[in-house]
This record gives structure tokens, C-alpha cells and sequence, in this order.
């Protein structure tokens, strides 16, 4: 019981934490680089749902990028369909999106290895074809509206008049702050330590008493959970729409994970500032010499790949993972 406790303290001390970090951040930034802050928070949750897939579990998805469309189409139809308030239906996307991982966790429980990547690869190609399917329901190519829309009178009375970009990052910052506490949580608890005997030795941890297909399902609704509330905050952009959540949206949210460190929450956070700030921080590299646009417009994508490889080469383990190593030598 203490134990629990002390876990749950120091989960709240370091959200707090990071809460406080980014809100002081918020304060001192430009608006573009607010902007570009919260697409790291929203990016962030989503990795942190492939965290716990890969990271724990060791199941492999190339399919996040569908649950996060899920959770973005699921909160825009409740706001414009059924005048439901922007925060509750942001909420709600989580449930849609952990009902769509059960049913795929269900599927997971059967595959393994490729045929999941395949199998969840081939659910992010589909949603365009579905969005087109069904136009008169989610608009197909042209998507939904929806906005952070402005900040209530209440929270301009508390924090002052917030820029649109300010506003956005604000939104963004609490439900950041409660994936983070959720996920710390479970990693140092009795379940994401079931998670990882599964990922490391699956006989043994039958033998334990942990029954791999019903934490199979498990893992899959919670990583859901996380990954449509991500898509859920990441249409509030502007759109819900095939082009907003495309099969590459999958590909970077894994980057972000191998490069960051794909076991490793602080991993996670850093993956997703590298592919959010790497185009700018080139571009800020490249100014000084006289570099062609062909070559500047691919530029982000070949230094990312390049990352990766001598990542998953050199320390598969990611940023956190290297730096660990260092301190044990």
C-alpha cells in the first residue's frame, strides 16, 4: 500500500514538473515555436502509446497514425454533429479509440512479429479509402473543421490575453500532463511489469500466471487510449482528414520512439522535440551556405532516416538509453 503510494508521489512530483517546465516555456517562446511546442506534447502522447506497445510489450503497430485518426474523427463528429463541448469530446475520442484498440487487440492476440506490423500497416492505408467511402458522414478528402477555438473568459482572467498559438499550447499542456502521470504509473506498476515479462520471455511469463492473450488486449486498449487522445488533440489543428492522419504520421510517431529510446518515457519526450524542431534546426544550419531548394526540402527527411539507422546500428537503445549507458561507466 505504501509502495502504491510512493509510486503515485513521485509520479505527481515529476508531472508537476514538467508541467511547470513547459508552462514557463509557453511564457518565453514566440508564437511560432508555442506552436511547434505543442505539436511536440501532442506527438508526444502518441509515442508514448507505441512506448507502451513496442516499449513494453513488445508488440509491434505501423498503424498508430489510424488510432489517432479514430480519436480525431470521433471528437470532431461529436462536437459538429452532436454540439457536444470541446474538452468532453476530446475525452470521449479516448473511449472510440480504446474501443477500435480492442477490437484490434483481439486480432493482436493471434498475430505476432510481422504479420501485426502488417495487419495494422494495412488499417492506417484504409483510412483514406473509408474517410472517401463514407463522404457524407467524415467529408472525405476536405475533412472536418474544427479548431482549439479561444480561450474562455475564465482563463484570460487568470493568465492574461493568450495568442492563438498560446491558447493552442495551453489546451494541449493538461491532458500532456495526465498521459505523462498515467504512464508513469503504469510503467512502475504490477501491470507494466506484466507487460515486460510478456515482451521478454512470453513462456516464462505464462508460468507466472499472466495470461498473454488477455494482456495482449490490454496493452492494445491502453496504447489506443493514448494514441487517440493524441489524434483527437492533433486534429485540433484546423482538420480531421485522410491528409491530416496519413500512413507516414505512423512512420514518424516510431522514429520518435527509436530515436528518443523506445522503452524510455523521458525517450519518448525527446523523440518527439527531435522530429519536431530537426527541419528547423537544419534550416537554421543550412542559411549559412547557399543550398538549393531540392536539396533543402529533403534535407529533414535524409538527416532523419540517417538518425535512425545509426541509431537502431549504433544504440538501438535511443538518446535515454546511451546516456544511461554512459553513467554506468
Amino acid at each position: 500500500m505504501f509502495k502504491g503510494k510512493s509510486i503515485a508521489l513521485n509520479s505527481l512530483l515529476k508531472t508537476v514538473l514538467f508541467l511547470l517546465v513547459i508552462f514557463f516555456l509557453g511564457k518565453i517562446f514566440d508564437p511560432y515555436n508555442q506552436g511547434q511546442l505543442s505539436v511536440v506534447l501532442i506527438l508526444f502522447i502518441g509515442v508514448l502509446s507505441i512506448t507502451m506497445l513496442t516499449g513494453s510489450s513488445g508488440q509491434i503497430s505501423l498503424g498508430q497514425g489510424a488510432l489517432m485518426a479514430v480519436g480525431g474523427y470521433a471528437m470532431a463528429l461529436l462536437i459538429l454533429n452532436a454540439g457536444i463541448v470541446l474538452w468532453l469530446a476530446v475525452l470521449l475520442s479516448i473511449i472510440a479509440s480504446a474501443i477500435a484498440g480492442f477490437l484490434l487487440g483481439i486480432a493482436a492476440a493471434r498475430l505476432s512479429g510481422p504479420y501485426l506490423a502488417g495487419t495494422t500497416l494495412v488499417i492506417a492505408l484504409a483510412i483514406p479509402s473509408l474517410a472517401n467511402r463514407y463522404d457524407s458522414i467524415l467529408a472525405g478528402d476536405v475533412g472536418l473543421i474544427v479548431d482549439f477555438g479561444t480561450p474562455p473568459t475564465w482563463v484570460t482572467n487568470l493568465l492574461g490575453e493568450l495568442g492563438y498559438e498560446q491558447w493552442q499550447l495551453y489546451f494541449v499542456l493538461p491532458f500532456a500532463g495526465l498521459a505523462l502521470f498515467f504512464a508513469l504509473n503504469i510503467f512502475a506498476s504490477r501491470m507494466g511489469r506484466s507487460w515486460r515479462a510478456l515482451r521478454d520471455h512470453e513462456i516464462a511469463s505464462s508460468l507466472m500466471g499472466i495470461k498473454s492473450s488477455r494482456t495482449r488486449i490490454l496493452v492494445f486498449v491502453v496504447s489506443s487510449a493514448f494514441a487517440g487522445l493524441s489524434g483527437a488533440l492533433y486534429g485540433l489543428r484546423g482538420i480531421v482528414g485522410p491528409s491530416v492522419y496519413p500512413v507516414s504520421l505512423s512512420l514518424t510517431l516510431l522514429t520518435a520512439a527509436i530515436l528518443g529510446g523506445i522503452r524510455s518515457i523521458a525517450g519518448a519526450f525527446i523523440g518527439s522535440v527531435l522530429v519536431v524542431f530537426l527541419p528547423d534546426w537544419i534550416e537554421s544550419a543550412t542559411s549559412r551556405f547557399e543550398v538549393s531548394t531540392q536539396i533543402s526540402d529533403y534535407l529533414p527527411a535524409v538527416v532523419s532516416g540517417v538518425l535512425l539507422i545509426a541509431t537502431v546500428v549504433a544504440n538501438p537503445a535511443g538518446v535515454v538509453g546511451g546516456f544511461s549507458h554512459k553513467k554506468r561507466h
